[in-house]
């Protein structure tokens, strides 16, 4: 991209940024509507019609576009999740991988589905030529709970202190509405893109990614792609991958009177159990760790985070337990190695828990998976990430680029579409799925600000040598780059 030493944008972006300011009650009233409408995972709709709203006010071609479960499964089987919601969640393990056969035969098909939630995409056209770029986010929040740790209401959008608080405020949709204020903005300025900007609020990001994936598998591309996911408005070009699972640990139930007969010992305690189970879990933490990690965006970070967050088992105080199930989940680094390994790596760990116990020889801990997703890594170097860089610098924002904290959708897009993306949004992380959820006002302005000025230059450099990217192809494979 040409830059020279005149730093001052043109007069149309002066008018897009002027708007931009001088429009900041709009930008936050546009904010608190969003963040009033609950949209709990699977209960995503009646923000998703509030967004084809916005969009199509804007002039955006707009399409609520439903899921394709089984077509996502035949198309991605290694990626592919279980449709998820907040009351029915994650209640549907597997040994291996998800499939859709499973799903259709567990008779769960009735809570798990994406009937009236659908994706929603508005395709704001370019002249042609220039590189198209896609803002994708996700609608869908995790629930409020604990409940009664709130102090404002959930669903109030209040204000104090400069700050906006709300479930989804940070968590993402800051971001989503920071990108669609951007275009509201240019296209209120009268900015002409050559390149087309494709905005997707996608549903079911919480612990399945399915919507990102099936607009991939629908075929939008874009000559590149920013996930408005919150980084303080840094730059990500890679972030973890991520293992939700499940040991059951056996027991033999019995009384007191009964746990030991004839000098023999009857009655086995689950919890008993617990401790080589537990140390194989923290032992393959260990190993994980003791690793190098080469990736310069990531110095300093251990490469595989392993949280063990619940244990249930027992009936009465009495009977020794006859089954204790943990829960838990672990991140791993994208120099780690892919999904699968990690997933053989957890098998391989309680298979040799089990071998080092007499009762576990016989009576095997069972491990599950409840959800995975694949790491994500690129080149610091892509266009998309030193053409942000360049820009914040300019104003004197973070141009430094970053490896993301947490999983995201940006997996599907660059492993299963091919599309080099960048994680950039308002708020934070720290904010995420907590009581009190709250985004930086400042911050969220500030992030349309940089998308004004992003998208007004990247829209309209010329697109690279090749057929142009419009919005939809041929959809791709399941490979990865």
């Amino acid at each position: 991209m040409k830059r020279t030493s005149d730093t001052s944008p043109p007069p149309a972006l002066r008018r897009a940024l002027d708007f931009a300011a001088a429009g900041s009650s709009r930008s936050i009233d546009a904010l608190q509507a969003l963040v009033r409408i609950p949209s709990l995972t699977g209960e995503e709709g009646a923000a998703q019609a509030h967004m084809v709203d916005q969009l199509e006010a804007l002039g955006a071609e707009t399409a609520a576009l439903e899921l394709d479960v089984k077509a996502m499964f035949e198309r991605y089987p290694q990626v592919a999740q279980y449709p998820t919601h907040w009351q029915h969640d994650l209640i549907l393990p597997y040994s291996e991988l998800p499939t859709y056969h499973a799903l259709r035969d567990s008779g769960l098909e009735t809570v798990l589905n994406y009937r009236g939630r659908p994706n929603v995409v508005g395709i704001f056209r370019g002249t042609g030529g220039g590189r198209s770029l896609i803002l994708n986010g996700h609608i869908d929040t995790v629930t409020i709970e604990p409940a009664r740790e709130w102090t404002r209401d959930p669903f109030g959008a209040e204000i104090a202190d400069g700050l906006l608080y709300g479930r989804g405020a940070s968590d993402m949709k800051g971001g989503l509405m920071a990108g669609l204020m951007a275009m509201a903005y240019l296209r209120q300025a009268g900015i002409e893109l050559r390149g087309d900007v494709i905005f997707q609020s996608v549903v079911n990001e919480e612990h399945a990614g399915n919507g990102t994936l099936d607009l991939v598998r629908r075929g939008y591309d874009a000559d590149a792609a920013i996930i408005l996911e919150p980084t303080n408005n840094r730059i990500a070009v890679s972030h973890p991958g991520g293992l939700y699972w499940q040991v059951t640990v056996p027991g033999r139930a019995r009384s007191p009177g009964a746990r030991w007969q004839d000098g023999a010992q009857e009655g086995v305690s689950a919890i008993e159990k617990l401790p080589p189970v537990l140390e194989a879990l923290l032992g393959l933490e260990r190993e994980y760790n003791t690793r190098p990690n080469d990736d310069p965006t990531e110095q300093g970070r251990a490469v595989f985070s392993l949280v063990i967050g619940k244990v249930q088992g027992g009936h009465y105080e009495t009977v020794t337990a006859s089954e204790v199930v943990l829960r838990g989940g672990a991140y791993f680094a994208p120099g780690v190695g892919e999904i699968q390994e990690v997933m053989k790596s957890f098998r391989e760990s309680i298979a040799a828990s089990n071998q080092g116990d007499e009762f576990l020889c016989r009576h095997p801990a069972r491990l599950e998976f409840l959800h995975h997703d694949d790491s994500t890594r690129q080149s610091p170097q892509i266009p998309i990430a030193m053409a942000m860089s360049g820009l914040l610098r300019g104003r004197q924002g973070d141009g430094d680029i970053h490896s993301g904290p947490f999983a995201c959708d940006m997996r599907h897009l660059v492993n299963q579409g091919g599309i080099p993306s960048i994680i950039f949004g308002p708020g934070t992380i720290a904010q995420a799925h907590k009581p009190d959820e709250h985004i930086a006002i400042r911050e969220y302005l500030d992030c349309i600000e940089h998308l004004i000025s992003f998208i007004a230059s990247w829209c309209n450099e010329d697109a690279e040598k090749g057929p142009a990217k419009t919005g939809h192809r041929k959809a791709p494979g399941d490979g990865r780059l």
